[in-house]
């Protein structure tokens, strides 16, 4: 294993460094004691005194008794029961008159104008090439 020699100014600066480091961490410590007290006197004084909220939104509930529920076993499932006809008050019946539908009035639709055609050209054999040059 190897070691590593150094010269006395070098050890000061180490030394002078780790001193350092270790005077910032009691500080650290200290102000961590101190916001620890804090917290404590301020939980005891938190246990004394409720903490208030300030005042409740919404509407008020109304303090009525409540009515006792009958006895029927809770409300019925599914559908009503069709009310007799004999039940319904009679509707005085209205006469409806059925009104002829009006016939639409088409438009003529626009004749579209064709493009002239070309002509036709005639059909001409290629020959084929049997034999295939090298380039």
């Amino acid at each position: 294993m190897k070691t590593v020699k150094f010269n006395e100014e070098e050890v000061e600066l180490l030394v002078a460094l780790y001193e350092d480091e270790l005077k910032e961490a009691g500080s650290y410590i200290d102000k961590l004691q101190q916001t620890l007290s804090k917290l404590k006197k301020q939980a005891e004084s938190a246990e004394a005194e409720p903490i208030r909220t300030g005042k409740k939104r919404g509407r008020k509930p109304k303090n009525q008794p409540r009515k006792p529920k009958p006895e029927t076993g809770g409300k019925k499932r599914g559908r009503k029961p069709k009310v007799q006809e004999a039940l319904k008050p009679e509707v005085a019946k209205i006469e409806v008159k059925k009104v002829p539908r009006k016939k639409k009035i088409r438009k003529p639709k626009k004749q579209v104008v064709s493009k002239p055609k070309a002509p036709k050209l005639p059909k001409v054999e290629i020959p084929v090439i049997e034999e295939l040059k090298p380039l």
